[in-house]
Parts: C-alpha cells; structure tokens; sequence
C-alpha cells in the first residue's frame, strides 16, 4: 500500500473479493451512507460515499469484504521499529497476561520500541481546551474517529467548522516518540512507526489524512493480525519486558472507550458510539433540534474503539480489563513520582507547529450535472422518481432504498425497469406478487 493518496480523493481500506461475494445484500443494507450497490451479482462500493466505517465488512457471510494493511515485513526496513500501541490492543488480552509480556512477544516479533498512544492524551486535551476557548462560542465535535469525520465530509457538511481542527492523541503520540529518539542521535529516516488498528477508518486516515499532508506513521497492521502473532508467542512465555515509559494515567486508558474523551471537558457534553447514533444525532444538531451543546464526543463503532471491526475480544469483556487496568495504574500513581516525558523544549515548540489540520474540506458524494441550472433539474427528476416508486426498500433492484434508486437511474447507474414493480408481468406472476406486497401496493404504479 502507499503511504500517502491524493487530497482530491479518499484512500480506501476496505476492499471487496468479487469471487467470494454471493450478492447477498448484507453489506448493502447495513452501509449508512449507502455507498454499496449490487451489480450484476456482486458488491460494487462507490469511493465517494464509502467512509470506512467497516460495518458491511462486519456482517459480510462469507469474508468478501476484508480490510487491507501494510505486510508485516514492512517493519524490517527501518533499524528502529516503533509499535504504536492503542490501550484497546491491551484489552484484547487475560487480565492473567501482564502488559509486561504482551510488550515482550512484540519485541520477539521484530519491534525495538513499544509506545502506547495514550501517552498523547494529555497535550492532546489541553491542545483541545485552547482551541475551544480561542475560538467563537458553539458546539464543538471531537475529530478522534476518522470514520465520523468522513461521514460529516460527505453527509454533513454544513458541520465542518465544528470539528475541532487539532490533531488526535494518535499523530501526537508518533510526534512525541519520533521527537525523542531524533533528540537521541537517531536520523529520522531510520525510524519506522506502525500503528496497530482496530478499524479500517483508521488505515484510511493515516494513508489519506484530511489535511491532505504525508503522515508520520509508516504504516499500520490489523490488530486482529498483531493479537493472533502474539498469542502464538505466549505459548512459550517470553521474559517480560519494560515499555518504552510509564506516565500513563488511568483515564488516559480509557480515552479510546465510550465517554472517555467527553470526561476530559466540562458543560454540557455528550458521548455517542455506534453509526446509526451519530447519524440520527447529527441530524438533529443539523437541523437545530439539539442546542446549547459544548462539546460531542462521537464514535462509529458500538462501545467505541473496543467494538472496533479488526478487534479480538468481546468487547464488553475487553472494556472491563481496561477499567480494571486504569484503576491498577492510579493505585501504584499514587505510591511512586511519575517521571517528566525526556522531550526538550525545542521539540514542544515543533509539536505545536505540526498539531493544527488547517482544512477540513466537503466530499461532493453525488456529483449531479454540469453546473447549477443542470442540477436543479436533475435534483427535481430525481424527486419526481422517488415519488413514483413504491417506497418498500425491498433492494431487488441493487440499492438499499427507494430514494439511492432514484438517484442511481439520475445519474444513469440503472434505469427504471430494475424496479420489479415497473416490470409487466404475466396474470400468474403478478399474482404471486401481489400476495407477498398486497394488490394495492402492487398495482398503485
């Protein structure tokens, strides 16, 4: 995989078998943004809609649909491989395994470094706090999951100016541990850091950052992948090691959970997890129905970043170790003194300089006509369409609504006969239909 796509389009990592896939319309149905159509038999994604969010590579029967990573021989190229490690990745894990060997198995698989993105929480909060309190009063959204600021991009996008334009705890924990080791002697272009992912949205951020600029990190590995690696190492039990450091606090832990990142603000704060949530909340904040909010913490996945797609363990499983592990860490806080992170005031004055995404910009998910006039035009036959079809959703046509059908005849994708219920059919096959969708239903066109 590249490293880096172009501004003008978005990277992708979640990918479709077309030999596998049966056409069972699972994927189509579950997609929020409806980027999925049934062609000929088979799943077909349109990119411009698509925003990683991995729920049709989820309820995908039969494993069609699979999220794309950098091979693991990757790290190899550089002397000094760094994991990146998210807390979740720890939650995968027995609470009988010390994090001491999960490190060790790692280190056994090729990494000279371990450094768990948490470490970045706390500049990352109050980076956030500054912007908030620099910026014109209003409701403010966290940019932590990449899935939902796609969505926003091309479903939302009049809420751009809400998204706080800081970047997440994950670039600022490849800025600290680059930043250390370059403050060592050790030349940049040595270092290889690889984030370890527990959804596809985050693979399509690092190649195709929103801001259009090259990411640090090098390249990432499934979390499923790096959990089923070290498992196999455990067997033999490895000699524990130490991380890289240990300043974490017990609610830096929880940040990648649901209502870990809203604990950090105060007024009036919210925190939402699963698509079809955040979807239906911020229509509401769009249409102004929802008011006088703060700040909004939200996450594509149920129960946040433990639910992720590319995750091991059961989720409600892995968030108690992870709660259980916070309360560890604070309890042996409070018997030792925390030592201060080795970076220089130099680099804090580069970090500053590489934490702001200067542009968020819209998606055009539907590109309609030529100019202003063709659109209109287009728009209202579009709606003139959508009027005339049944409005039963039943998919036989290859788009999961009535409405996505509209727009696919629009733009020339289908034609109006790919609805069964504009199909003349013979006196017997009518009516065989009219007892599963009802005489009225089907002879109302």
């Amino acid at each position: 995989m590249t490293n880096q796509s172009t501004h003008s389009e978005f990277y992708h990592a979640l990918t479709i078998d077309s030999n596998m896939c049966t056409g069972c319309t699972n994927c189509m149905r579950v997609c929020p943004t409806e980027a999925i159509r049934i062609r000929q038999g088979k799943a077909v994604l349109n990119k411009n809609k698509c925003v990683d969010c991995g729920e049709c590579c989820r309820v995908c029967p039969v494993k069609a649909i699979y999220i794309k990573h950098d091979d693991f021989s990757e790290i190899l190229k550089y002397r000094y491989r760094i994991a990146l490690v998210p807390a979740v990745f720890i939650g995968q894990f027995s609470q009988q395994i010390r994090v001491s060997e999960i490190y060790a198995c790692m280190k056994e698989l090729g990494f000279t470094h371990i450094y768990e993105v948490e470490h970045g929480v706390g500049l990352v909060t109050e980076a956030y706090r500054n912007y908030m309190e620099q910026q014109a009063p209003k409701t403010y959204i966290s940019p932590f999951c990449p899935a939902v600021v796609r969505l926003i991009q091309v479903r939302f996008p009049s809420l751009i100016p809400n998204i706080i334009h800081i970047k997440v705890p994950l670039d600022f924990a490849a800025y600290t541990i680059i930043g250390r080791l370059c403050a060592a002697g050790i030349k940049r272009e040595e270092i290889g850091v690889f984030y370890l992912t527990p959804c596809a949205a985050k693979i399509a951020s690092v190649k195709s950052p929103v801001e259009g600029e090259k990411s640090e990190i090098a390249g990432v590995i499934n979390m499923d992948i790096m959990y089923n690696k070290v498992r196999q190492i455990l067997i033999n039990k490895p000699a524990a090691v130490d991380p890289i450091n240990h300043t974490l606090r017990g609610i830096d832990v929880l940040y990648g959970l649901s209502g870990g990142e809203a604990m950090h603000y105060a007024g009036r704060c919210f925190a939402i997890d699963g698509m079809k949530n955040v979807i239906e909340f911020l229509e509401q904040l769009e249409n102004d129905k929802i008011q006088d909010v703060d700040f909004i913490e939200l996450r594509a996945c149920d129960q946040s970043c433990a639910g992720g797609v590319l995750t091991s363990a059961n989720r409600f499983l892995a968030i108690e170790r992870l709660k259980n592990r916070a309360k560890h860490i604070d309890t042996l806080n409070k018997t030792r003194s925390l030592p201060s992170p080795c970076v220089n005031k130099q680099f804090l004055e580069s970090l500053k300089s590489n934490i702001d995404i200067p542009e968020i910009k819209p998606r055009n998910m539907l590109p309609i006509g030529n100019n202003m006039q063709e659109s209109m035009a287009l728009l209202e036959q579009m709606k003139q369409l959508e009027a005339s079809l049944p409005g039963v959703h039943c998919g036989l046509c290859g788009a999961p609504t009535c409405h996505a059908f509209a727009e696919d005849v629009v733009l020339g994708m289908a034609e109006t006969n790919d609805c069964v219920f504009n199909i003349r059919q013979d006196p017997k096959t009518m009516a065989a239909d009219s007892e599963i969708w009802g005489i009225d239903k089907y002879f109302e066109l």
